[in-house]
């Protein structure tokens, strides 16, 4: 069932979505319900990337329009130029069209460079505009994942980060027990999503100042979903935080995350275990992505593919089989340009509890210990994790009775998680025979 994301009480989202614990009302993104715990300053933040989507193609047709008058100017090139902003103008127009019917009109601008739409709208282009090809982007991974699935049903799925939701709508169609929850926190990809996932259509211009030939400065994509539609009662959007779902203990049969673990998080153990927290006993782990970490996760966190098949044993995974080949990533079709990624895709089944990697993970009890009645110390945030140490308590737990004390600091979940790994592992003994 769905959860509170403020208090964790049950919830239902088929309706107006009001916890009966808390009060606390939720809105919708057109038809998407919005689990998040400060869902006004997510929608505020939306409108805000929509002005800076307006204030960013002003500027960008304003600087072309300028350098067409200089007098050096071929009139081919001025071909080029005006096909490039009739492009760039009815794009932003279609975003906006997209967006302000379910988030408002644009209230201020976001800091950044490229707006949010921008960054991602490539992946509507090749999600659903792309004909099927045996050599396409979406066959291959879809391939690389039915490889590690080895034909086993999906049976209710929950996948994390699902973008413009391709490999969703591929899984799901393909399997008649699959009842599926797709998961994201970006508003575009997912409004659009939605939209073509029901049954709809959209035409969106794609525009590009690198190009090779001038009829491939733009293009006019229309996105639909080949296939068919996929109603609500098997196929259903959340908007959420993917590392905190909204969901039950053991809710799903299988969880999917593509191209998520080495973006999304700042650790990938806390991955891990919020997959096992909604796992189902001897329920699946479907993984598909590269392993190309932000440049702010540490360099001892960029796990490589044996880590991170230790790190899932420990938790308690049987890693059941894998693959991993390098392949096409989003190339252009105006100029040809992408990238060719390398991809791994494994399968782990939840095999066990790992009960004795509760310092690595955050979804295992912490053992008490010896003489931990008469501990004391003067650092208060070591009293207060060792306080707190009862034997059922998870690393996560403890991390948020810390933080309910620690009130406003700024810090977020993961560095009280890490606050906790460090107080446990000064004082506590279990930590020192590890």
């Amino acid at each position: 069932m769905t959860r509170c994301p403020r208090c964790s009480s049950h919830i239902d989202i088929k309706a107006e979505i009001i916890c009966a614990d808390c009060g606390y009302s939720y809105p919708r993104l057109g038809a998407i319900p919005i689990l998040l715990a400060d869902p006004e300053t997510y929608l505020k933040s939306c409108r805000a990337q929509l002005g800076l989507l307006r204030q960013q193609t002003e500027r960008t047709i304003r600087n072309i329009e300028q350098q067409l008058q200089a007098a050096d100017v071929l009139e081919t090139t001025k071909t080029r130029c005006r096909a490039l902003i009739q492009a760039v103008r009815a794009q932003a127009h279609e975003i906006q069209a997209i967006l302000e019917p379910v988030t408002g009109v644009a209230d201020g601008v976001a800091s950044g460079e490229v707006p949010a739409p921008l960054q991602y709208i490539h992946y509507l282009y090749r999600d659903w505009g792309l004909p099927s090809s045996p050599d396409g982007e979406n066959e291959r991974v879809l391939s690389i994942v039915d490889a590690v699935l080895a034909k086993q049903s999906l049976g209710r799925t929950l996948v994390l980060g699902a973008g413009a939701c391709r490999l969703a709508y591929d899984l799901h169609r393909r399997d008649s027990t699959a009842e599926t929850v797709v998961l994201d926190i970006e508003p575009f990809l997912f409004t659009c999503a939605h939209t073509i996932v029901r049954g709809g259509t959209l035409t969106i211009n794609e525009t590009n100042a690198e190009v090779q030939e001038t009829e491939h400065a733009a293009k006019v994509w229309v996105l639909s979903a080949q296939h068919g539609a996929l109603t609500e009662d098997r196929f259903q959007f959340v908007i959420a935080d993917g590392l905190e779902p909204p969901f039950d203990n053991e809710e799903f049969d299988t969880i999917v995350t593509p191209w998520f673990i080495d973006v999304v998080p700042s650790d990938l153990r806390d991955v891990i275990s919020t997959v096992h927290r909604l796992l189902k006993p001897g329920g699946r782990w479907i993984n598909v992505g590269p392993l190309s970490y932000r440049p702010a996760v540490p360099i001892a966190h960029r796990f490589s593919r044996e880590e991170i098949f230790d790190l899932a044993a420990r938790a308690g995974f049987r890693i059941d089989g894998w693959r991993s080949e390098s392949m096409p990533y989003l190339v252009s079709k105006l100029n040809g340009r992408g990238k060719v990624e390398w991809i791994l895709a494994f399968a782990a089944t939840k095999a066990g509890a790992g009960s004795s990697e509760w310092l690595l993970f955050r979804h295992l009890p912490i053992p008490t210990f010896a003489g931990q009645s008469m501990f004391s110390s003067d650092d208060p945030a070591i009293q207060m994790v060792v306080s707190a140490i009862d034997g059922q308590r998870t690393l996560d737990d403890i991390a948020k009775i810390i933080a309910a004390q620690a009130a406003e600091t700024g810090l977020t979940m993961s560095q009280f998680r890490e606050i906790v790994r460090r107080c446990l592992a000064e004082v506590h003994p279990g930590c020192a025979r590890r």
